[in-house]
């Protein structure tokens, strides 16, 4: 039984299993494998009350009836929060998919109950207390979606961005960083593709768009269609993250694009290094001075590096690899 927004997934797991009920709050329009049923949960916006009710209605015949089944809560810890227990009670074994870098209150409360809780890497999930529980099984990217392709380098001064704008992302640093590499004679473009994502991110990006307004190195943009991306990518020599969280996705499917990136995100540069080999810092002095380096490299070394990452990407982050470490925590592998 799976609770998931990701349709891929969830025919991807339907290989493994005889069935799989979906219960969700989305309608689902095209089609499935046959052995997978959907089933949507009644929501009624602003009742968390009566959805609360719909959720345990729509989900507890499902839980006594497959008595062998295992219930799968993918980025709903709400949903899990409520089911937990009764999954718990049934002896139902119950794993919770979360990827975020806030705890919430349900991922707390869910954990006292669920068998396993799956996310990406340890700064995606820092959960303290039922810390046992936790299994980390990398980021599942698309190679299909992301293809590398060969290029080959005359400079890195067009330098882009793609993913969401809020605060978190550090986009308003951006305008600072092209100033600073701007010190030189070479001229550095910059141009950040996304969209806010809240009321409070729509007036955050409004304000960055009016003070870069005097600076005609960087353009906000709107969103890239996920499908476009590779193609855009061409346009552009280096991905630039500023992220200080997780292991932000973006920086699997650039990497698999064969792009360098450059960033001062710890979990990326734990796994994959820099460019220059100095310690990561949250400082745009490292950032200018990472892509600066880049620069000065033979190209060479550049192909030698990107085609490295390449392949540690394939090996830890690849959709078909994630499948099959969930499927191993799912059905309780050994040494999981």
């Amino acid at each position: 039984m799976v609770f998931s927004h990701q349709r891929e997934t969830v025919i991807a797991l339907s290989k493994s299993f005889k069935s799989i009920d979906v219960l969700t709050s989305e309608t689902c329009t095209r089609p499935l494998p046959a052995n997978i049923r959907v089933t949507e949960i009644p929501w009624v916006k602003g009742s968390n009350f009566l959805n609360f009710f719909n959720i345990i209605l729509v989900a507890l015949p499902v839980l006594i009836k497959n008595r062998d089944s295992i219930l799968f809560n993918y980025m709903t810890d709400a949903h899990a929060a409520i089911l937990s227990p009764l999954a718990w009670l049934l002896r139902r074994r119950h794993v919770l998919w979360y990827a975020h870098a806030n705890n919430s209150a349900y991922l707390t409360f869910s954990s006292f109950f669920v068998s396993k809780i799956v996310s990406s890497t340890p700064g995606s999930c820092n959960l303290r207390i039922n810390r046992k529980k936790v299994v980390f099984i990398n980021q599942g990217i698309k190679q299909t979606d992301f293809p590398f392709e060969s290029r080959r380098f005359k400079g890195f001064n067009r330098l882009f961005y793609y993913g969401r704008f809020d605060r978190s992302k550090n986009i308003h640093l951006f305008k600072d960083l092209v100033i600073e590499l701007n010190q030189k004679k070479i001229t550095y473009n910059f141009e950040a593709f996304g969209k806010p994502v809240s009321l409070d991110s729509e007036s955050y990006v409004r304000s960055l768009r009016t003070s870069s307004n005097s600076h005609r190195e960087l353009k906000f943009q709107e969103p890239i269609p996920r499908k476009y991306i590779p193609e855009v990518s061409k346009n552009f020599d280096v991905f630039v993250n500023l992220f200080t969280g997780s292991l932000d996705k973006t920086l699997i499917e650039v990497t698999l694009m064969g792009l360098p990136v450059v960033t001062w995100n710890q979990e990326f540069c734990n796994e994959f290094g820099t460019w220059s080999g100095a310690k990561p810092v949250n400082s745009l002095v490292f950032i200018r001075d990472e892509i600066y380096f880049l620069n000065s490299m033979d190209e060479d070394e550049i192909q030698t590096e990107i085609w490295r990452r390449y392949q540690l990407a394939v090996k830890n982050h690849t959709f078909d690899g994630w499948i099959f470490r969930l499927l191993f925590v799912l059905k309780d592998g050994a040494g999981v």
